[in-house]
């Protein structure tokens, strides 16, 4: 059995395939572009 691990953040999201004993078969991640319109905020475009 293998498992996917999903990490949505703010700049990227990483996956994370494992196999059953926890060994990890591979990583993947991509970057998306963040705006910040005004001091303190940063927002995602949510086509990225």
């Amino acid at each position: 059995m293998q498992y996917i691990g999903i990490d949505l953040g703010t700049s990227a999201v990483k996956l994370l395939l494992t196999n059953e004993t926890g060994e990890v078969l591979k990583e993947v991640f991509r970057k998306y572009p963040l705006s910040f319109p005004c001091p303190g905020w940063s927002e995602q475009d949510p086509e990225d």
